[in-house]
């Protein structure tokens, strides 16, 4: 069961300082390298800063990163956005403040797995609506978990991500690997906010270097920036800490890869280049789950009949709501707007796209 004096700080806090949602995908590009165990930590280390953290968990549930706070995955949240399930039923609650949605079975739209379908209803139904209401109420901070061979399915929703994090060691095949995906993300998505974190590293200094080179090279050829995460060194507490299904920073506050993940924690939270696009929660909550902005219902008396579209004249006959893209905001006025050195990240309409 949630907290409910996390739950009360939580919504004060929300109260106070605004309703903008601290988001981060963290994408695989080489499995192994402890980007499960990362954010595990760093969720507890945001937690800890006074956020309520949702993990939304793309691992398989073999390798289901709730496993660290002794969790048992049941459930997915394509089905609580489905109305399969309530998200009660899906949601893990650990200590610290933390919870995880296992969602393995989630997959953002524009990019679909080979024998995979779309969810049972509408990405803009009433009951996914709601759903994502709830999350915006209930969270201020989401941390997505992608493994490396699914990559390819979450790409959409990094364009919605406040940061994109990536990580690698410092092998020559990893870096490679995880060189693809942001080359990937670079070409799809644009400009947007990339962190580069170095994992299993017995030489910090070695670390920086072959991140510099990483950075120098993107900024090159794909035209985006790459911070430093900083190095996640070799740390005996991090299995210990998974054997005995507990946080790392409860039972190893002093070890390494603890201090390396309240750091950052702290870039994340705190080292935001560019505020968020002004849209409220649940919209950025579809955008990051749904790869997508959302839909909006017609009006009843502009439901005519579409050439080539059956669906909708059998959904319009049965009396079911029909939607539509929304439009772009165009009530700003573009000519009294300051210009910027750099583009806005994740702010979808205005990223500049990579073409080679």
């Amino acid at each position: 069961m949630p907290d409910p004096v996390e739950d009360q700080a939580s919504s004060l806090r929300r109260l106070l300082g605004g309703s903008a949602l601290h988001s981060a995908l963290f994408i695989g590009g080489d499995s192994g390298i402890g980007q499960t165990a990362l954010v595990a930590a760093t969720a507890e280390a945001m937690a800890r800063r006074g956020h309520s953290v949702l993990v939304v968990d793309g691992q398989p549930h073999l390798r289901s990163g709730a496993g660290w706070f002794g969790l048992s995955p049941h459930g997915d949240l394509s089905e609580a956005l489905s109305g399969q399930r309530r998200l009660d039923e899906v949601v893990l609650h650990a200590t610290g403040g933390v919870t995880w949605a296992p969602a393995a079975r989630l997959c953002p739209a524009g990019a679909l797995a080979p024998g995979a379908g779309r969810p049972a209803e509408p990405r803009s139904s009433a009951t996914a609506a709601r759903i994502l209401a709830e999350l915006s109420a209930r969270f201020d901070c989401v941390l997505v978990d992608v493994p490396a061979d699914r990559a390819d399915r979450w790409w959409p929703s990094a364009a919605y991500a406040g940061a994109v994090v990536l990580g690698s060691t410092c092998a020559a095949r990893s870096i490679t690997a995880t060189y693809s995906a942001l080359k990937m993300l670079a070409l799809e998505v644009g400009q947007q906010r990339y962190l580069w974190w170095m994992g299993r590293t017995a030489d910090p200094v070695g670390a920086e270097a072959a991140w510099r080179k990483v950075a120098q090279t993107a900024g090159r050829f794909l035209q985006v920036q790459v911070e430093y995460a900083g190095a996640v060194p070799l740390d005996a507490g991090v299995p210990r800490a998974q054997r005995l299904r507990r946080p790392l920073a409860a039972v190893f506050p002093a070890s390494p890869a603890a201090a390396a993940s309240a750091r950052l924690a702290a870039q994340l939270d705190t080292q935001r280049l560019i505020a968020p696009p002004p849209v409220p929660p649940a919209d950025a909550w579809h955008g990051l789950l749904f790869g997508e902005p959302p839909l909006e219902a017609v009006p009843a008396q502009n439901r005519g009949s579409t050439p080539g579209d059956p669906r909708r004249d059998e959904r319009r006959d049965a009396g079911q709501a029909v939607y539509r893209r929304s439009p772009p905001n165009t009530s700003q006025n573009t000519a009294q707007t300051p210009p910027q050195t750099s583009l806005p990240f994740g702010a979808m309409g205005r990223t500049a796209l990579v073409s080679r």
